[in-house]
């Protein structure tokens, strides 16, 4: 049967090990799930910044004549009190709610 984990060795400096065994202790967990959880914290936060980092070259695009006309009759309608849901600016038809079963 093949083994469903690695095994590593990871060094620390005394008062972080000293540290983790405080955390291990008050959270009841072992090492291993300690580790496990910083990683995954880790990894999440390095694609974040990935992301964020491509997102940031991206070239933006100025805004169509007729995009921007549009936005300027969305806020006029909008100071006028006129609004629109978006099912209804989307061309489809509103759900009426059906009558609840005795």
């Amino acid at each position: 049967m093949a083994r469903s984990t690695a095994t590593f060795s990871v060094s620390l400096p005394p008062e972080m090990a000293v540290e983790l065994e405080r955390v291990r202790k008050v959270e009841h967990r072992t090492r291993s799930e300690l580790v496990r959880e910083a990683l995954r914290h880790y990894i999440r936060a390095a694609s974040v910044h990935a992301v964020k980092q491509r997102t940031a070259s991206l070239r933006e695009e100025d805004a169509a004549s007729d995009e921007i006309e549009a936005i300027r009759e969305g806020r006029r309608q909008f100071e006028a009190g006129r609004t629109v849901g978006l099912d209804h600016a989307m061309g489809r038809r509103a759900r009426r709610s059906r009558a609840k079963k005795p």
